[in-house]
Parts: C-alpha cells; sequence; structure tokens
C-alpha cells in the first residue's frame, strides 16, 4: 500500500511538472479514479481497556497497525466508517503511554500514515483538588537558586493518574499543557507538578513509591520534598499567569477541580479564552458564584484575587474546611510560607 500511495505521489508530481496547470493533472487524476485528498486524521479516544478509536476527516479502514512491543491486536474491520477502532487482545486499561502506528486508506485509495501517542484507558482516576500554586518565578541575587511555578495536588482517595490532563487557559483550552503518567497513588498524599524545567536540575518523575529521587541543583530545594511525589514539565516555559483558569480533567473532559483567578478586572477582560474556560466550568458545577450561586458563566467578582502573590507567598486551598469550588476556599499564605509537598500554611498575607 505504500509503494502505491508513492506511486500515485509520482504521478500527480510528474503531471503537475508536464501540463499547463496542476488543476489539470489533478483533473486527470479524479478521471483515472484517483482520489487527490487525503484523510486528516482527527483525534483519538480510549474507549474501554480493550478499545481504542480513532477519527478521520472521511471513512477509512485500517490497512495496517502495530502498537508496543507486546501488546496483540484483532483482526482490522474491513468497513470504510469515519471512526475506526483497534481491538486489543486484552486489558491494557490504567492510563498506560503507547505508541499507535497506523496506515489507514480511503474509498478512493488515498492513504495516509500517522504515529498517534495514546493514553489507554484509565478507571480510577483519583478523586484529589489542587492545593497549592506558585505563579511567580524568581532567581536569587546571590546564588543560582530559582523559585520555580508549580501546582500542588492533595489526593482525597487512592487511584491512578495516568491520562489525567491539566488545562491553562492563558494557554488555550483546546490541548492541555499536561498529560499525567502512570503513577499509583494513596489517599492522604501531596504532589508537587513542578511547571517548568531548569538546565542542570535532576528532574525525575516519581511514579513508584520512591519519593526521593529528584534531586535539585539549580532550583530551590525547598521545592522538593522526600516525602511528596514530584512530577516535571520537561520545558523551560511558563505556562502560568496571575490571571488564569486552570483545571484538571479526566479523558472525558470531565472537570475534576479547578482555580480562577485574576489580577485585576482588566487583565479578566482582556482574554475571551478566561470567560470560555470559567462557562465550561459553571456548567460542570466546578466553580460556583462568590455566593456559592450557580451561573452561567463566574466574572471578575468570582475569582481568586492573586495580585499579592509572589514566589515565597502562593495561592493555597484552605485545608481546613470542605471545598466549595469557590474563591473562598482560597488565600494568599503570608511571605515565606510556601509549602509544596506538604500541608499549606495557616499563617495568611495580611498586607496591604
Amino acid at each position: 500500500m505504500k509503494k502505491e500511495f508513492s506511486t500515485l505521489f509520482f504521478l500527480t508530481a510528474l503531471l503537475c511538472a508536464i501540463l499547463p496547470s496542476c488543476d489539470e493533472a489533478m483533473a486527470i487524476n479524479k478521471v483515472l479514479g484517483m482520489g487527490v485528498q487525503a484523510p486528516v486524521f482527527i483525534s483519538y479516544k480510549a474507549i474501554s481497556g480493550i478499545e481504542v478509536q480513532f477519527q478521520f476527516s472521511v471513512p477509512v479502514r485500517v490497512i495496517e497497525a502495530y502498537v508496543d512491543v507486546g501488546l496483540e491486536l484483532e483482526e482490522f474491520s474491513s468497513e470504510y466508517e469515519s471512526t475506526v477502532a483497534l481491538l486489543f487482545k486484552e486489558d491494557i486499561s490504567g492510563g498506560k503511554s503507547i505508541i499507535a502506528d497506523l496506515l489507514v486508506e480511503d474509498v478512493d485509495g488515498n492513504s495516509l500514515n500517522l504515529l498517534v501517542p495514546v493514553k489507554t484507558r484509565n478507571y480510577r482516576i483519583p478523586n484529589l483538588r489542587l492545593n497549592e500554586v506558585r505563579l511567580d518565578q524568581s532567581r536569587s541575587s546571590s546564588t543560582k537558586k530559582y523559585s520555580i511555578e508549580f501546582i500542588e495536588l492533595y489526593t482525597e482517595a487512592a487511584g491512578n493518574l495516568g491520562a489525567m490532563r491539566l488545562f491553562v487557559a492563558s494557554m488555550g483550552i483546546d490541548e492541555p499543557v499536561y498529560e499525567f503518567p502512570q503513577a499509583e497513588v494513596k489517599a492522604g498524599e501531596y504532589i508537587t507538578l513542578h511547571m517548568r524545567t531548569k538546565e542542570g536540575d535532576t528532574a525525575v518523575d516519581e511514579l513508584g513509591n520512591e519519593l526521593g529521587l529528584s534531586v535539585v541543583t539549580e532550583s530551590n530545594e525547598k521545592d522538593v520534598s522526600a516525602t511528596a511525589r514530584d512530577l516535571w514539565v520537561a520545558v523551560d516555559t511558563k505556562y502560568l499567569h496571575s490571571t488564569d483558569v486552570i483545571y484538571l480533567t479526566d479523558q472525558d473532559d470531565l472537570i475534576i477541580d479547578a482555580l480562577v483567578l485574576a489580577e485585576t478586572p482588566d487583565a479578566w477582560a482582556k482574554n475571551n479564552t478566561f470567560s470560555r474556560a470559567a462557562e465550561l466550568l459553571a456548567r460542570q458545577g466546578a466553580w460556583l458564584a462568590n455566593d456559592g450561586e450557580a451561573v452561567k458563566s463566574p466574572g471578575y467578582a468570582d475569582t481568586v484575587d492573586s495580585a499579592k502573590t509572589t514566589a515565597t507567598r502562593t495561592l493555597c486551598r484552605d485545608e481546613t474546611k470542605a471545598d466549595t469550588n469557590t474563591l473562598s476556599d482560597w488565600y494568599i499564605c503570608a511571605t515565606s510560607n510556601a509549602t509544596p509537598g506538604g500541608k499549606n500554611s495557616t499563617n495568611r498575607y495580611e498586607g496591604k
């Protein structure tokens, strides 16, 4: 099939070279019955522990498919469908990361070969919450040590992190900024997701029971805890901003927890993506108005005030009260009271 596609591509290029216009070459292709528009891959979805579906722009059928070594597939369907499935011979659930190598063709014989990173179905997303957030990065004037943005999570029930996703509205709401790897977590765990990695950091994702693997040489050593789980975004990019909407979802786009924050009314109004994200949260009851009432779209008055945060004054959830999905759950801790990987300080910032 790959040889046939290469031949078709060569013939089209040859026709374009010898005819007055490529449009005439395309017209001849149609007369010969050869389509010229290849299928376009749209998305995938893990349906179950044994099935992953792939959506395309036109009906296609799978010609060849390969997955990671050790995984076997059932026979492909010969039907042309806009959504085709790979069926595994054994359950591979758990949010496992695999690569699917597919060759598909449409009814006109146009083919598409693609590699798709896939997260398998995870039935055990843990019950957890956003617990502490550092929005600012700073560097000591006397050392090379950094304070790096982080998002801390707290697990209220055990489960597996695999395939959970983190969205940050300032970076867009169509794609997550981070997909979590497989990691079994217990109730009562603190998880620090470091939102960038500096050159020189030994930034090891702690996915098992050993929680002292990350050794930091450039970042502030207080950011890494030997008793908390450390995960790392593997690039040096600023993802978190003082006006933002941060939320966690499962594979079905159901919101697990969220935080809506703003520095000023102007900053909130400047980017309509914030309102779109807030509406998404409101539809699922993941963020409510300041008075606890459901609204169609939370506005600036319903956001957590982030104006006085610094590298050592983080946004903290009040761990002494039940979660209400409102701004009253959050406060700014006092200067030098950030606690990544540990229980939040109850000392609150009382500045002007």
